[in-house]
């Protein structure tokens, strides 16, 4: 009895913290721009210390923070979670897409139960993102921007926002389509979001998880170190990046189990030195691959 009134004790102190949170929150004198940017700083902040002191704890992560690539990766992780990609062109180009594909409106899921709305929404947007992501190695010109994201040799959590413009608007582009014919409450997208958020950071931390019997269920940091290895025999493996791998399993691009986790990241004839270089790179590839007239052999694919 003395266990259940100390848990609802802490249960109240915790709901009575997060209300005067919400409320300080709310009162801060921070227009949206920069309660956004705050938002931003504060939860990579929080995410990167617990992140941090797990790895220390497996001992597997040095001081490779340092390094010029970690603070790129920092500077697109602000770009994203700041919204300044909608400012600057999403909102733009979805505002425009709009009409024309209105014939897209077929809102599938829309008379379904909320909860079943985002089972279905999930599991379509998971499969598509496979797709999506297998697209990007397949297709000269969207390797050419997904370069920018594999040239990173000391992945950390920030690396799962380390995307080319480009390259982010064609993921946006090919999930924006099933899932609008699928439809379903918009009140549902902000948490999917959030949780595709948070798994895509995890994955790319050096955490050494492999979630034991759930391995060849869901995607896993372990898992996804294959994908960024230098190892040639991991080019073009473990396409997943969402919550589940059981499509690498299902279509056979899956790195067979018991392979030694890779320790060797990023790619060998694309070396950025700077964060322009991340933004200039691929269209200097796209003049090798559609100029050069040696090969139209794609670059270091993965």
């Amino acid at each position: 009895m003395a266990a259940i009134l100390g848990v609802r004790f802490h249960m109240q102190w915790l709901a009575s913290l997060s209300s005067r949170v919400i409320d300080v929150w709310a009162n801060l004198p921070l227009g949206t721009a920069e309660k956004t940017s705050l938002k931003a700083f504060l939860t990579g902040l929080l995410l990167f210390l617990i992140v941090y002191a797990v790895e220390r704890i497996y001992r597997v992560r040095d001081n490779d923070f340092r390094s010029r690539g970690f603070v790129h990766d920092i500077v697109y992780w602000f770009y994203y979670r700041t919204n300044l990609n909608y400012f600057l062109y999403t909102t733009v180009l979805l505002a425009a897409l709009e009409e024309p594909l209105s014939f897209l409106d077929l809102k599938l899921v829309s008379s379904l139960p909320a909860a079943l709305q985002a089972v279905l929404i999930f599991l379509v947007g998971d499969f598509v993102g496979y797709w999506a992501h297998r697209a990007q190695h397949s297709f000269k010109f969207l390797w050419a921007f997904h370069t920018t994201h594999h040239s990173q040799e000391q992945v950390n959590i920030f690396t799962g926002a380390r995307f080319h413009p480009i390259d982010a608007l064609w993921l946006l582009l090919f999930a924006y389509l099933p899932l609008r014919i699928m439809g379903g409450s918009s009140q549902i997208w902000p948490w999917l979001a959030f949780l595709i958020w948070i798994v895509n950071m995890l994955i790319h931390s050096r955490i050494p998880w492999g979630y034991g019997p759930l391995h060849k269920l869901l995607v896993s940091p372990n898992f996804h170190a294959y994908h960024h290895s230098t190892d040639p025999a991991h080019f073009n493996k473990n396409f997943s990046t969402g919550t589940f791998c059981v499509w690498d399993y299902m279509f056979g691009t899956a790195v067979k189990d018991r392979e030694p986790i890779p320790t060797l990241f990023g790619l060998t004839n694309v070396k950025p030195t700077s964060l322009w270089s991340t933004l200039v790179t691929p269209f200097r590839l796209l003049g090798e691959f559609y100029l050069t007239p040696v090969s139209g052999k794609i670059s270091d694919s993965r």
